[in-house]
This record gives C-alpha cells, sequence and structure tokens, in this order.
C-alpha cells in the first residue's frame, strides 16, 4: 500500500484533507498526519513514505526546505504542493527539482486527488521499469559462478535431472550441447603458498579458468569453479553441422572425438605447464579415456574423483586419463551425501512434507554398499536431531523416537528406518507450526493489548510495527492471514467501542470522548460515529 503524509501548519486543512482522503474508496492510500515540518522529518525518519502532500510556505522549514531534505532521505518520494498565488513561481522552481506537482489551493479537492494519482501512476510505473531487469540482468552475472556451481552439482543427482536441459544451459551462457556427449577434465591445485588465504585461492583458481579458456579457444569449452582446491572442464568438440540431435554412442570412432581427445591431452599439459610457471601453482588434472554422455555423467565424475584422490607417485602434477566406467561397477554413483542432507534440511525448513517424504524415501533406497547405506542413514539421523533441537531444545518428551534414531540395528529394513524418520520429522514439522501459531498470536495479542492502552494515542501502523519488532507492510499482512480482517478495521471497532461506553456511562462532553478514542476533532468523530451506527454521539447518549 503506498503512504501518503500531509503536512501544514495549520491543523484543519490537515484534518480537512485526512478526512477527504480517507472517505475516498477509489484511493488505496495508507495515511500520515504531520502538523509541522518538523514533526513530518521525524515521521520520514521512522518510516518511508511514497507521497507528501506539503504547504508550501510554513514557519520554521519552508516547503521548498523539506523537499530537499526529503529528497536526500527518500529519493523516489513524490512530491505535491500545496500553494497560494504569491508562491506560484516558488512552486514552478521546485517542479524544476523534481516535484511531481503543485495545486492552487483554490483548485479544490478534485485537482488534489487527480495530483496523487498522477503520483501513484508514477510510482506504479517505475516499479515496472526497464531499470529493474537490467539490474536483475547485472546481478545474475554477478551471481553466475554461484549458478554455474549449483547447475554442475544438480548434474551428479540422477535424481534431479532438471539442470540436464539446453533451456536450463542457455539461461547460465553456457556453451555446451545437450545433444553431444563431453568430455569432463577435473582439475586440483595440489599446494598452496603458505602465505595464501581464501580470497587468493578464490581469484587463483579463477585464473586458471582464463589460463584453461585460452589454451582450448578452439573447441566448446566450460569450467565450473567447485571448490577451494577444485575445478571442472567441460569439453565438446565444435559442432559437425550435420544438424543430428541424436546422442552418439559412447565408444564412438568418430573422427572428431579422436581429435578433441588427443587435443585435450596435449593442452591440459600446456595449461599444467603454465600454471606453474605464471602462478607458481602445481595443478593435477584428470581426464576420461573416451567422451562420455550426460546421463553418464555423475558416475564418471565419481570414479575420476577418486582415482584423483588415489593418486600416483607424488599425487603432485599428475596427468591422467582413466576409464571413467572402471571400477564402479553396473550401479549409480550417489550424489555427495552433504548436497543430499542440504536438500532434505531444504525441504523441510520449508514445510514441504510431501516431497521431504518422497526425497527421504529415494535417498534410503539408493544405496547399493552396506557402507553407504550407514552413512546415509546417520547423515539422516544427525540432521533430524539438529532440526528437532531447533524446535524443541532440551526436551524429554520424545527421548523413544530419538533414541530409536540412533539405533540402527533395530530397523531390519530401510522401509523400517524411513518409517521412524517420518514419525521424528512430523514432530519437528507439527512442533514448527505450533511454534509458528504462537508466535503469531503473541504478536496479535501484544498488539491487541497496546492499541487497547493507547486509544488516545499513536496508532499508526508505523508506530504498531515498532512496538513488535516488525516492517510495517509485513505486519500489515500477518495481521490480515491472521485474523481475516485489516488491521485499521479492528482499530476502528475498538475505538467505536470505548465511545459507545463513554457515552453511557461518564458525563464525558464529546470533544473529549473524541480525544480519548484518538480522534483530533469532534467533527471528525461524529461523522465517524454516525457512518457507523446512523446515529450522532449525542443521539446515542439521548437514546441511552
Amino acid at each position: 500500500m503506498i503512504r501518503l503524509l500531509i503536512v501544514d501548519d495549520e491543523p484543519y486543512t490537515v484534518d480537512g484533507l485526512f478526512e477527504m482522503l480517507e472517505n475516498t474508496p477509489q484511493l488505496e492510500l495508507e495515511l500520515y498526519r504531520a502538523y509541522s515540518p518538523e514533526e513530518a522529518v521525524e515521521w520520514m525518519s521512522r518510516t518511508k513514505m511514497d507521497i507528501v502532500l506539503s504547504d508550501i510556505r510554513m514557519p520554521g522549514m519552508t516547503g521548498l526546505e523539506l523537499q530537499k531534505w526529503v529528497v536526500g532521505q527518500w529519493p523516489r518520494c513524490k512530491i505535491i504542493f500545496l500553494t497560494g498565488i504569491r508562491e506560484l513561481q516558488t512552486a514552478q522552481h521546485a517542479i524544476r527539482t523534481g516535484s511531481v506537482d503543485y495545486i492552487l489551493k483554490t483548485e479544490g479537492d478534485e485537482a488534489i486527488l487527480r495530483s496523487i494519482r498522477k503520483a501513484m501512476e508514477e510510482l506504479l510505473e517505475e516499479t515496472r521499469s526497464d531499470q529493474f531487469i537490467l539490474q536483475a540482468k547485472e546481478q545474475m552475472h554477478k551471481a553466475l559462478p554461484l549458478l554455474h556451481r549449483e547447475w554442475f552439482n544438480s548434474l551428479l543427482d540422477p535424481g534431479y535431472p532438471g539442470g540436464r536441459s539446453q533451456s536450463r544451459m542457455r539461461e547460465l551462457d553456457i556453451p555446451l550441447l545437450y545433444n553431444e556427449d563431453l568430455i569432463p577434465v577435473i582439475g586440483r591445485v595440489d599446494r598452496w603458498e603458505e602465505r595464501a588465504n581464501s580470497a587468493d585461492h578464490t581469484l587463483l583458481l579463477y585464473a586458471i579458468q582464463n589460463i584453461a579458456a585460452e589454451f582450448f579457444e578452439t573447441v566448446v569449452f566450460f569450467s565450473v569453479h567447485l571448490d577451494t582446491n577444485h575445478l571442472v572442464l567441460l569439453i565438446q568438440p565444435r559442432s559437425s553441422g550435420d544438424g543430428s540431435n541424436e546422442a552418439k554412442p559412447v565408444h564412438s570412432a568418430d573422427a572428431r572425438w579422436r581429435k578433441t581427445g588427443s587435443f585435450v591431452q596435449g593442452t591440459l599439459e600446456s595449461v599444467q605447464e603454465t600454471c606453474l610457471r605464471l602462478l607458481k601453482l602445481p595443478v593435477s588434472f584428470i581426464s576420461p579415456a573416451y567422451p562420455v554422455t550426460w546421463s553418464g555423467l555423475p558416475r564418471a565424475y565419481a570414479n575420476m574423483r577418486h582415482q584423483l584422490v588415489l593418486g600416483l607417485g607424488t599425487g603432485v602434477g599428475m596427468l591422467m586419463s582413466v576409464d571413467p566406467l572402471d571400477e564402479v561397477g553396473s550401479s549409480d554413483p550417489l550424489p555427495p551425501v552433504r548436497m543430499m542432507m542440504d536438500k532434505l534440511e531444504r525441504l523441510l525448513n520449508e514445510g514441504l512434507e510431501e516431497p521431504f517424504i518422497e526425497y527421504l524415501q529415494e535417498v534410503l533406497a539408493r544405496p547399493g554398499k552396506f557402507a553407504d547405506y550407514v552413512q546415509i542413514y546417520y547423515s539422516v539421523a544427525a540432521l533430524l536431531l539438529a532440526q528437532f533441537e531447533l524446535v524443541d531444545p532440551g526436551t524429554d518428551g520424545s527421548q523413544t523416537d530419538l533414541e530409536e534414531l540412533f539405533n540402527l540395528p533395530i530397523h531390519h529394513t530401510s522401509e523400517q528406518a524411513h518409517q521412524c524418520f517420518l514419525k521424528v520429522s512430523s514432530l519437528i514439522l507439527a512442533r514448527r507450526r505450533e511454534l509458528q501459531d504462537e508466535r503469531t498470536s503473541q504478536v496479535i495479542s501484544k498488539l491487541h493489548q497496546y492499541i487497547c492502552c493507547h486509544l488516545d494515542g499513536d496508532l499508526s501502523l508505523t508506530r504498531l510495527a515498532e512496538v513488535v519488532y516488525l516492517n510495517p507492510t509485513y505486519l500489515s499482512v500477518l495481521y490480515k492471514q491472521s485474523t481475516g480482517n485489516n488491521l485499521s478495521e479492528y482499530i476502528a471497532r475498538i475505538r467505536l467501542e470505548k465511545a459507545k461506553e463513554l457515552l453511557e456511562t461518564t458525563p464525558l462532553k464529546i470533544h473529549e470522548i473524541a480525544e480519548k478514542v484518538g480522534f483530533e476533532t469532534a467533527g471528525y468523530f461524529t461523522r465517524f460515529f454516525k457512518k457507523r451506527l446512523n446515529v450522532t454521539p449525542q443521539e446515542f447518549r439521548g437514546k441511552g
């Protein structure tokens, strides 16, 4: 909702404009009042205003001085000046320095409404501006290294095919073709200088990528920075131009692939020598003896990483070519356990119970070896225990479930383990929902209590948000979601109930009651009261 602040040193002008705008249903505005420029500055120091409707001539600080302050604090704020004939030239000067509009005080309410609608349209237009798209593209470009890493990790997860599509690669500026096989190469910095810090590591890894890109410029080349020591190079030959979309067999004798494979081996040697000479870094590379399919990449990567860890000789400056299927067997490799746990944790944190259950079942069904199964089992158990502690620290209420969690032998099948995990995860999700409901209820209760005790004070959305330490806009949305009503409706209802009580039980005068329930003038209070009950406060008291 758009916030509008009315500023004038004449209270009747401020209150009149406030009431007029409040009773204009077509305008969805959150209204604020300031009876001096100083009060306006105080308001805008606390919260962002979208439109300021201000007199141009005020004591202490003129409208132009206020405008200069507003532009410095909230550059996107639109300013509308109310001016007399004598200040017309000043107002026209203000237009040239960035104000939205000016209105002669003699023009009336319709002119004010037109100007406000114009300002609202400009605000909405600015949010649709192309600059946000350009900014997003720039941010996307800066985030590409991280997105590339996520994309490559997704390729290693057979259960997540999302990264293996030409459209996704196009989005991420990846020049590879999904209908072509590829040659993956893993690179590793074998040893860093002792003085090098993590920032140096990152910079030097990018330098290695740039060196590799220079040497592999005659093929389709793409590299991904994986961690502080490793990178992966993905290589394809230039397109043959045959237009075929059919994947060629892994052991293809295609001349292009033989030529590319030979080129890769020789070029890796040059990259390795250049890194040692220019960067003083010993680098090892391992590549497959033949190209692999995209679906075969997880298995090839797992085997090459394993062979790189085993190493040869001193394990420094290695340049190896291995059978990508050797020692892997027929089963698909497991994606890194940490990656699986990260996905489970994300699904749990987002409260996505069904996707969590499905993925958990998939994770437990994957391992072909008992050692892998044990590792995954206890990784899931540790994850659930950590999540349980977050939502229910120090509790003994589910001690039996937690004991079962870390007792693998009692689960004779993976299905029994799955059921145990489901029981604990259901407890976590249920407790999290309870805590969310409790916290929301506490916020609403605190809000209601404050409103009832401060009917004659500041009950603006900004002030109420400060009371419960929330953003004003978020508070408005949260209240509506939780109660089904607008916060302003609740305040109006409590004010009306309190006013009726005071009219029935006290001899207070109408203007005194108006003040106690938060109205600046008796006239405004009377119109508010009659609009809701079809009788004036005096008539209501007379009926009693």
